[in-house]
């Protein structure tokens, strides 16, 4: 940590006033309070590669900012750090619980952000460019529009991928499985379909495939979870197809 304020302070001229460290388990990510010469605040997020190079997301994320993509700026970076500006917001994890912020609102945000993500650099009709790692941590919403967040690696997969992955994330994050939970998965996908051509009154999304990633991001979830994974095994043995898409 020391090392990578000392970095900061150097490359931007400021002064750090305040740190903390921040939840990620593949690197290490701190939130920094640091005063310019001016005595101006300015609030940054450090992140450090652990075990592989910044230059494959700073590649990513200047690549997706040049489209219009709301992903976080790049300041400043060497071979193990990278700086942004800290994003103010609600993580998608806890929008899930948070009464205070429209619902409706936030989920028709995620579906624009997926929708733009997906438009860019499509390889054909049916594959397009995805985010590799759908925790819901990884989106922020700052009150008008989402961020992603973490862009070590992209993947190309059809857009059924993100829809079905982020809605395992959702339904298998704490509280589990509960029904308001398959309401919004729903909600999403609604949105997202909104969003293609024809404008939702026919829709170009499998919602068979939509299921396949669903199902195989929860049994994914289930080998890395050692202690909920009898559980885990048991709702997706459970789960109606039906039911999540709203056909009953």
């Amino acid at each position: 940590m020391e090392d990578s304020v000392n970095k900061l302070e150097q490359a931007l001229g400021v002064k750090v006033v305040y740190s903390e460290k921040r939840f990620s388990r593949r690197n290490n990510v701190f939130f920094v309070e640091a005063v310019t010469a001016t005595n101006v605040t300015q609030r940054y997020i450090i992140k450090e590669h652990v075990n592989s190079s910044t230059g494959n997301e700073v590649f990513i994320l200047n690549a997706l900012n040049k489209q219009g993509i709301n992903v976080p700026d790049v300041i400043w970076h060497d071979n193990n750090i990278i700086i942004m500006p800290y994003i103010q917001g609600v993580l998608l994890v806890d929008l899930l619980i948070d009464i205070e912020i429209e619902e409706e609102l936030w989920i028709g945000e995620l579906a624009k952000w997926l929708r733009k993500l997906h438009g860019y650099m499509n390889i054909s009709s049916q594959v397009c460019l995805c985010m590799s790692d759908l925790n819901l941590r990884n989106f922020i919403f700052d009150g008008r529009k989402f961020y992603g967040l973490d862009f070590e690696s992209v993947c190309f997969y059809p857009p059924e991928r993100d829809l079905g992955g982020i809605c395992a994330f959702i339904l298998n994050n704490h509280p589990m499985f509960e029904n308001w939970k398959y309401r919004i998965c729903n909600s999403l996908i609604r949105a997202y379909e909104a969003l293609l051509p024809g404008g939702g009154s026919m829709t170009k999304l499998d919602h068979d495939a939509i299921w396949f990633y669903l199902i195989e991001e929860l049994k994914a979830a289930a080998g890395r979870r050692a202690n909920q994974r009898h559980y885990l095994n048991a709702k997706i043995e459970e789960l109606s197809y039906n039911k999540f898409f709203g056909n009953e």
